[in-house]
């Protein structure tokens, strides 16, 4: 059985795949544990905002890519700093960098049909 991953476990785990499944988009973070690392994936059914800090590159391909996909692409491989759940329920991440990567309980604004919800899947070996 593997044990339910939540945002407070996310501090020192990095982005090792975006994508998109048959509704929601997804990011998946690896612990990198010497035996066995761990994988989890954050589903998003709702909207997200990615801040890119000081980092002009970054901040490029978020103002010329407006697809989700092309904007989570700029998580690859970020190392995640601080995780929480505020009070409107959602999700901050923090990456290096300040790289602010938040996910919204709003409907995703291409997909008006969305169920505005975020989860995390349980642990699982690599």
């Amino acid at each position: 059985m593997h044990a339910q991953a939540h945002p407070e476990d996310l501090p020192g785990t990095f982005v090792t795949e975006i994508g998109q499944g048959r509704v929601e988009y997804f990011v998946t973070f690896c612990d990198n544990r010497p035996a066995p690392a761990r994988r989890t994936r954050l589903y998003m059914d709702c909207d997200f905002r990615i801040e890119a800090g000081s980092n002009p590159e970054l901040s490029k391909l978020l103002t010329e890519h407006r697809h989700p996909l092309a904007q989570l692409s700029a998580l690859s491989n970020l190392t995640v700093r601080e995780s929480q759940v505020n009070a409107s329920e959602e999700l901050v991440i923090r990456f290096d960098d300040d790289v602010i990567f938040t996910i919204l309980n709003q409907t995703a604004g291409d997909d008006p049909h969305s169920y505005a919800e975020w989860r995390l899947t349980s642990w699982q070996d690599m």
